[in-house]
Parts: C-alpha cells; structure tokens; sequence
C-alpha cells in the first residue's frame, strides 16, 4: 500500500535523560530517560489526542525508545525505531559539561551556541549532514509503515528534533534554536509526502 500524500505529525522531543539534567551535551550517546520521565510526558501528552496515530517512528536510543513506548501503550501501536533518527553526533564535546566547554573551547563553543550550523563539534557531524540523514530516515520510515503512515509520532532527541521540526515547517534552522532546550515537548504538524526531500549538504 502506498505511503498517503499528506501526513499528520506528531514530533515529540524525547525525555530528559540523567545528562541534560546535569547540563551535559547528550549527542548520540545511549542513556535512560530521568526518574521524572513519566510523569514528564504525562503532562506533556495531556493536551493531544493520540487516537489517530498510525504509526510510532523513533530514535534508538534508550531515552526515546521508552518514549515512543510510553505513546505506544496509550494508542496500541508498533513502536519502530530507526536507527538513522539518533541525534546529532557532538563527537568529543559529548558527556562534557556547558562549563567545561565554555572553558576548553571558548570561542567555538560560544559560536556554536548561537548558530550551531556554523560550528562542527571536534569529531562530530554537521547540523548539514544531520539533516539530511533525518529527512532520509523519516521518509524511509514511513515508507516502512506500508500505507498506514497517515497519523505518525516520530520521537527524537533535541536537536534532531529542532532540526526535523524546523526543516518540516519551513523554517531556518536558527529559528527557536536553544542549545540547552530538553524534556518532552510535542508538535503537530501536516506535511506533504512529496515535499519530504533530503537537503543537500554543504
């Protein structure tokens, strides 16, 4: 069965993992949502209905992973994770401190906070790349689904989640970029199958 031509949403940020607690850049390291997640995400879901979901499209990590799961017991759908959906890859600065880094790596650091596309983390991947890696991914998986991708909740760490939200929306990808934005957060959007095409890396 074909994928429909136009697709209804829901982009969740996942839950607050143990590092965003203590201010530490994530990237794609694996790691458990917080003890708060549940009740997080409870209040988070409580203004959207999830009766329509189709399908549950997810990162892999552990903090999205539960999740996507959480989404899948209320609506009773398959939660598929993909493993192209992780986060952006902040290679040596990831597990360190906003302080320390502040410190290390002051000038870049500094710059990259306000314009992450401009700055590549040391051993890292590019805003550029990642985007086009997302995109890819978000389009192969729903084409996964196999027809029943009309109502999809995909659910991703904070960056993927800015830069997939902003690219769906039209959006530069400086437009409500805050480095230090986590913990659950949903955003319903419609978008056109066709219009999901990969952006060209620089």
């Amino acid at each position: 069965m074909a994928t429909p031509s136009e697709i209804e949403v829901l982009l969740v940020r996942c839950s607050r993992t143990e590092w965003d607690e203590t201010s530490r850049l994530g990237g794609d390291c694996d790691l458990p949502a917080c003890k708060a997640w549940g009740e997080e995400l409870t209040a988070a879901l409580r203004d959207h209905d999830l009766s329509a979901i189709t399908g549950i499209l997810t990162s892999p990590d552990e903090a999205s992973v539960q999740t996507a799961h959480h989404i899948g017991k209320l609506t009773d759908k398959k939660v598929r994770p993909i493993d192209d959906l992780r986060e952006i890859d902040l290679g040596l600065w990831e597990g360190q401190r906003m302080e320390q880094l502040v410190e290390r790596f002051p000038g870049a650091f500094k710059q990259w906070k306000e314009d992450p596309t401009s700055v590549v983390a040391p051993e890292g991947e590019s805003f550029a790349d990642a985007e086009t890696r997302l995109l890819n991914a978000f389009a192969k998986g729903l084409d996964k689904l196999n027809g029943k991708g009309r109502h999809v909740a995909v659910v991703l760490r904070p960056m993927a989640f800015h830069v997939l939200r902003n690219r769906l929306q039209g959006l530069d990808m400086l437009e409500g970029w805050d480095a230090a934005a986590v913990g659950p957060k949903l955003v319903p959007l419609r978008v056109k199958r066709d219009e999901i095409v990969p952006a060209k890396a620089v």
